[in-house]
């Protein structure tokens, strides 16, 4: 299990509940599927389906590559050669060993533009009717898809005219795509069922449109040209590490050669390119690379054309009886050396197979919590994995973590009466209350912010003060007005204890346990560091502590575990 989005996503294709916005249906229905038909626990079942749409896509890649390449007996290793290039890059490699919705997307897309291109070609209706159908699912899994919309405006325009856009040979194809697009009806029906994750309430109109539209990521989108500017530099940054300075040779070689051979097809997916890149480079989110990866698949296409290019050039010279042998194990080894260095420069970094920090995270977490404990915490990448092991595997029943930001949401406050009533119940009208001033938010209208802070907080510190007397609260939270500031962080774990004075807590130091962190050859990534310097804080703090009170030993054996975490931190990715 990864962090971030791995664990919510597969308890809700456990439970069949509703992600995170866009919502995903066609993922969230394929991962119950998976869940019912492939072995092992829910979270393998999930990695496996994307182990096999991952590969799946390769396969249409060396197809997409063999469409665009004319007849040669070049052909065929020359498509399979580009394809594992570009199976094992980071981006795409990244997509099957871990649960995430992009695979499926890309897929989808993949599909989408070999049909788009077999319109390109042959102007024949059912390559239309396929592509713009299965266009539409691609936006079941993300709408990241919608990367294609220019391109597609562009192929019509070409084949058939401005007017093209309005024929009934279009339009047959859009119904065929609203079709595919109902698959998003699954949110409404879901959601009237009251699922396990009700994720924005989309039963509702107003709760549907934010849910499908993401409204809540907006803050992060097109801010300035500057995020544009350093989006665009980090976006060239991370095709340099895909493909490398021959691949990016040999990709710029592709273009020109096929621009010559194929320009309308050429422009179709330089296009699709530079859509990618004009909204990726204006979302300003830490996992970003994700959203590059058709674009980079697109990319291959060129790349594959310019490696046939570049091989079909030295066979010529083969012609010349004494270079023949020498030139045909030149071609041989460079179809072979490509995707190899790929799997050889990052397998270190793409094997998953002694990566467990998110399980690691959570049993750090519930082994500094006493029983029967609440937390509240600030970060999507403990609280994803908590949700999973909680609720597909019912880790720790009696501890209830709470995640801070989605206590401004009202259908997560939802979620913990239906699931938390007993920690709920006794805040029932500052609850109320904080969801009557945010709904306008939710809806959009007319709110008053500073008056819906201060339910907020009133609302957390009821449910904290109501609680407290038979339960113990922690927090990772430091220096946060909105999570009880009156109340004093005792380090307690990889938490804080909230209490009303400073007094000793003891524990066990020998809970806490890095050796996941430890574990030779893992590579450790920027996030998981940044999740991990969470834990660092608390060690270092509860060394300062304990030194405060005088408890000198068990300070020194808190202040080794912090050297031991610094050497972490150290290896990790900057």
């Amino acid at each position: 299990m990864e962090f971030i989005d791995s664990g919510e996503l597969a308890v809700n294709c456990a439970l069949l509940g509703i992600p995170h916005p866009t919502g995903y249906p066609l993922y969230t229905l394929l991962g119950r599927l998976a869940v019912i038909l492939l072995p092992g626990e829910v979270i393998l079942r999930c990695n496996l389906l994307s182990l096999i749409i991952t590969s799946i896509s390769v396969c249409l890649l060396y197809m997409l590559i063999m469409k665009v390449l004319p007849n040669s007996l070049l052909k065929k290793p020359t498509a399979a050669s580009i394809s594992l290039f570009m199976a094992f890059t980071p981006v795409w490699w990244s997509q099957g060993t871990a649960n995430e919705v992009y695979c499926a997307t890309l897929l989808a897309d993949l599909l989408a533009i070999l049909f788009f291109i077999g319109y390109l070609n042959k102007r024949k209706n059912r390559y239309l009717i396929a592509g713009f159908y299965i266009w539409g699912l691609s936006f079941g899994s993300h709408m990241g898809t919608v990367f294609l919309l220019p391109a597609i405006i562009y192929m019509i325009y070409t084949t058939d005219g401005i007017k093209g856009l309005f024929t009934s040979r279009c339009l047959f194809a859009i119904f065929f795509l609203l079709m595919a697009l109902s698959a998003y009806i699954y949110l409404p029906i879901r959601s009237t069922f009251e699922p396990f994750l009700n994720w924005s309430n989309p039963a509702s109109f107003e709760g549907l449109i934010n849910h499908i539209s993401g409204w809540q990521y907006r803050v992060w989108m097109f801010k300035s040209p500057a995020q544009m500017a350093e989006g665009i530099g980090y976006f060239f940054k991370l095709l340099y590490v895909q493909f490398g300075i021959v691949g990016l040779f040999l990709t710029v070689t592709g273009m020109i050669y096929l621009i010559k051979k194929q320009l309308k097809i050429s422009v179709f997916l330089i296009i699709i390119v530079l859509a990618d890149i004009f909204y990726s480079s204006n979302y300003d989110i830490i996992d970003i690379e994700s959203y590059y990866l058709l674009g980079f698949a697109v990319m291959a296409i060129f790349t594959g054309a310019g490696l046939f290019y570049l091989i079909n050039k030295i066979a010529i010279i083969s012609t010349v009886k004494s270079h023949q042998k020498i030139i045909k194990a030149f071609i041989i080894f460079a179809l072979i050396v490509l995707p190899l260095s790929n799997l050889i420069d990052n397998y270190f970094k793409q094997d998953k197979s002694r990566k467990t920090f998110a399980a690691a995270g959570v049993e750090n977490m519930l082994a500094s919590m006493a029983e029967n404990g609440i937390a509240i915490i600030e970060n999507w990448d403990f609280y994803s994995p908590w949700l999973y092991y909680r609720y597909t595997q019912n880790i720790r029943p009696d501890a209830v973590i709470i995640d801070k930001e989605l206590l401004r949401r009202s259908w997560y406050l939802d979620f913990l009466k239906r699931y938390h009533p007993n920690i709920v119940g006794q805040s029932e009208k500052q609850i109320n209350r904080f969801i009557e001033l945010v709904k306008p938010f939710e809806e959009r209208k007319k709110y008053d912010s500073r008056t819906l802070t201060q339910a907020f907080r009133e609302m957390i510190s009821s449910i904290v003060n109501s609680n407290r007397i038979n339960r113990p609260i922690y927090t990772n939270i430091l220096n946060d007005p909105d999570v009880v500031p009156n109340l004093i962080r005792i380090p307690v774990g990889v938490f804080y204890k909230l209490e009303e004075n400073i007094d000793y807590i003891e524990f066990d130091i020998d809970k806490i346990d890095i050796s996941s962190w430890e574990t030779s050859f893992v590579y450790i990534d920027r996030r998981t560091k940044t999740a991990f310097s969470y834990f660092y804080r608390a060690v270092i703090t509860r060394e300062r502590f304990c030194r405060s009170l005088e408890y000198f030993e068990e300070a020194d054996r808190y202040y080794m575990l912090g050297i031991k975490m610094e050497k972490v931190m150290k290896n990790a990715e900057d």
